[in-house]
């Protein structure tokens, strides 16, 4: 990681990203935690969710494709500057109208999600054409890195402003964040080598055929799909939980906001120790011994928040499953750079962009039992459907180590 840290593309990677991440970071822990304390605040919140990840699951093809097809460094400063404008917009608004209703507070929501969705498509494509696949495992790390201290620090400032400053006030903060990240990822120095002699031009297929292609491409390889599949579902579901989280701390704890922002600071301190270790451990004992070995760990954070409903216990849930979804992120990062190539990489993630919406779609409607059960019945539910991926993560491990073996 030192060496990485030598290199100045490396470097303004990194802080941009922390400042984009902490921009976004604090618009999804502001805007959740105000829509819960209002009247019918759980429904429109789980409305909002559903029909983001609707919209999401649409468009997600279209931009895979538009990604595999243009500059992934024009992508990347295309989400921040949606991000930029989107959040000054709404901000704007605010303050004209001297607060935000319902429908306001979902539309902040929605631009936050969506400019996470730009964002880290166009990342990932970008880094994997400017860097030696000898530097993947670390830089992974790095990133994981930086990405949990951004929201821890988000996280942080969220739990301190929400309660004290108006949000059309935390807002602009945001949008802040946005355009310097702009700026300093737009002096980075890129060659969109994946569009030299025209190969971009060249059978271009239409969307949903991209996705086609991603599909067809781990159809050759179902084991390993199913491995990235399963590997993929601790994020689905923290991304569940982002819903369940503010309900959980101030209905069945009975909580204030400082222990919402504990447990993204716990959350993210787990992350960053995942972000140093998990490049060791991958370089010691492979991906396919290592995920199913951080998913366990994920599955000992939900069972603290089913069987020991305390405040102080969440915070300690939130190490257990930061370190497990930040492992099996790298160890999944990893492999897909090691395994997929460059000129597919857009289509393979847009696929699993549209799974991904899909199967977050099911869970957050899933969380309709709360309304019944309350929010622990929620990660009971979560809880089963950890323990299906542990089961598909196991029995696919072998041919994700062969894939990785073979030449």
């Amino acid at each position: 990681m030192k060496d990485l840290l030598r290199d100045f593309r490396v470097r303004r990677l990194l802080l941009a990203n922390t400042l984009g991440s902490i921009g976004s970071g604090v618009t999804i822990f502001a805007v959740p935690w105000l829509l819960v304390h209002q009247a019918g605040g759980n429904e429109a919140f789980r409305w909002i969710t559903i029909a983001t990840t609707i919209v999401l699951f649409v468009t997600t093809p279209y931009y895979g494709a538009w990604v595999d097809h243009h500059s992934r460094k024009t992508a990347l400063l295309a989400s921040e500057a949606w991000g930029f404008f989107a959040t000054m917009t709404m901000a704007a608004t605010g303050l004209i109208l001297g607060g935000f209703s319902t429908w306001q507070l979902m539309a902040v929501y929605f631009a936050g999600m969506l400019y996470y969705t730009l964002h880290y498509p166009a990342k990932f494509a970008l880094i994997q054409q400017l860097f030696d696949r000898s530097q993947y495992q670390s830089l992974t790390g790095l990133l994981e890195i930086q990405g949990q201290t951004a929201m821890m620090i988000a996280g942080g400032l969220a739990g301190l402003l929400v309660e004290h400053v108006p949000l059309w006030g935390i807002l602009f903060f945001d949008a802040a964040t946005y355009l310097a990240s702009f700026l300093i990822q737009a002096t980075l120095p890129y060659e969109a080598t994946h569009l030299a002699g025209g190969a971009a031009g060249r059978g271009r297929t239409s969307v949903w055929g991209g996705v086609g292609a991603g599909w067809a491409w781990l159809a050759a390889r179902p084991r390993v799909a199913i491995f990235f599949t399963c590997a993929l579902l601790p994020f689905l579901i923290v991304m569940a939980s982002n819903y369940l989280f503010p309900i959980y701390v101030a209905q069945t704890l009975q909580a204030s906001a400082l222990y919402f922002a504990g447990g993204e600071i716990t959350f993210a301190l787990g992350a960053i120790a995942a972000g140093f270790w998990l490049p060791k451990l991958i370089g010691r004992h492979s991906a396919g011994a290592t995920i199913p070995a951080t998913m366990l760990v994920f599955l000992g954070g939900l069972l603290v928040l089913i069987f020991v409903q305390l405040p102080l216990a969440f915070l300690a849930a939130g190490i257990l499953l930061g370190f497990g979804n930040a492992g099996c992120r790298v160890a999944r990062s990893s492999l897909l750079l090691h395994l997929v190539p460059n000129e597919v990489m857009g289509r393979v993630g847009g696929f699993y962009q549209v799974l991904d919406r899909v199967l977050r779609t099911v869970l957050v409607m899933a969380m309709a039992v709360i309304d019944t059960h309350g929010p622990p019945a929620g990660y009971v539910v979560l809880t089963g459907v950890l323990l299906v991926a542990l089961v598909g993560v196991w029995l696919t491990r072998d041919a994700v180590r062969q894939a990785t073996a073979a030449p």
